[in-house]
This record gives structure tokens, sequence and C-alpha cells, in this order.
């Protein structure tokens, strides 16, 4: 059953992840809406590849929050 309190389907919560010691993302919050069509655009090494890595779960961030319906689905198990 739909979040219907929640409008956003899928929500970044000050993600933070990087490469070795190298962060590369820092702090990052993002809200998708529910039932919208959504671009994620920035310059090369923006970010925007390793977001998305994140919110397939191909990578797992140092610390912050995803959410997909209201629900909290990080971290989980990379295999």
């Amino acid at each position: 059953m739909p979040n219907t309190v929640n409008p956003s389907l899928v929500e970044l919560r000050n993600l933070t992840f990087g490469y070795g010691e190298r962060a590369v993302l820092d702090d990052v919050s993002l809200r998708i809406p529910r039932g919208k069509v959504t671009a994620l655009i920035g310059p090369m090494g923006g970010g925007k590849t390793t977001t998305l890595r994140l919110m397939g779960g191909q990578s797992r961030a140092w610390s912050g929050q995803m959410l997909f319906d209201g629900q909290d689905i990080g971290p989980m198990d990379q295999k």
C-alpha cells in the first residue's frame, strides 16, 4: 500500500560517500516526488553516477539515510 502521507517516493538524507579515504559526495539530500519524472543532471564528475549506484544498492553510503515510500532502505546487503 503506497504511503499517501509522504509525497516523496525516494528520499536521500545527508548521504556521504567516498572511494578509499576520499569523500566524493558530502551531505547530499534529494527528494524524488511520487508520480513525477525526475532527471539528475550536473557536470562530469559531479556525483550523478555515484548517487545512482547508492540508490541502486551497488554501493553503500558512509553515512546518511535512504528512504523508499517513507521506509528506510539502508544499509542493504551488497550481495
